[in-house]
């Protein structure tokens, strides 16, 4: 799975390396510098711990997320045992020493009072939408089963990863609205995009008449009581 899909991108290369005997590690460095670097536009800053520490950083959306991951979710993103590109050193006590070392003393991911305050797998909420990209790894930490109070879609393309249904594709650099032509599956996109805008309609609706239930009972009341 790729978060931000477009797969071609990284998978074309390496296997062509693999192909012609090419040094593997060099071919996806040039992926790194040339792609999630240089279109992609990801910041190597984000795994700067001093860059992190900043609390007025020019980018404020880096902290916020590892704040959430050290004090709430624990999506620790270690590294697997086997056939990993990511180093065997990103495991578990690193992500501890990352927050404590950004964040400070007693600031740790307390999950068990995460999922106790927002129900965990009983979500203790209503009218949300949760759409997910198939190519997103994210997606199985969302809401698989849709229900009525709380629709589940899934958008199936080759390159439908992170917020597909907000950025279109690719979904970096985020493009708010994006153009769901270059998906490779635009009518999955709009057909959930669609989905979505008519949840919000019918809800605001049913906000829009119980406002009205309210103020047509108030009025009730106040013709009584000043009679």
């Amino acid at each position: 799975r790729f978060q931000y899909g477009n797969p071609d991108v990284l998978c074309s290369p390496l296997v062509e390396a693999k192909k012609n005997g090419t040094d593997l590690v060099e071919a996806f460095a040039h992926y790194v510098n040339d792609y999630y670097v240089g279109t992609f536009r990801a910041s190597v800053a984000s795994y700067d711990q001093n860059y992190l520490k900043n609390t007025t950083p020019a980018e404020s959306s880096y902290r916020l997320w590892w704040y959430q991951v050290c004090s709430e979710v624990a999506y620790f993103q270690v590294a697997p045992k086997n056939d990993s590109v990511r180093s065997a050193k990103i495991d578990t006590r690193y992500h501890l020493d990352l927050c404590k070392n950004v964040f400070g003393e007693g600031v740790y991911p307390d999950v068990s009072m995460t999922n106790l305050y927002y129900g965990g797998t009983r979500i203790a909420g209503s009218k949300i939408v949760f759409a997910n990209g198939s190519q997103d790894p994210w997606r199985h930490a969302s809401k698989q089963k849709s229900s009525e109070e709380l629709p589940s879609y899934l958008i199936e393309c080759s390159n439908c990863g992170h917020c597909t249904d907000i950025s279109g594709c690719p979904q970096a650099p985020s493009n708010i609205g994006g153009d769901s032509s270059k998906c490779s599956s635009p009518e999955a996109v709009n057909k959930v995009r669609k989905q979505i805008v008519d949840h919000i309609d019918l809800w605001l609706s049913e906000c829009q008449d119980q406002g009205r239930d309210t103020v047509t009972k108030q009025g009730s009341r106040w013709s009584i009581a000043t009679y």
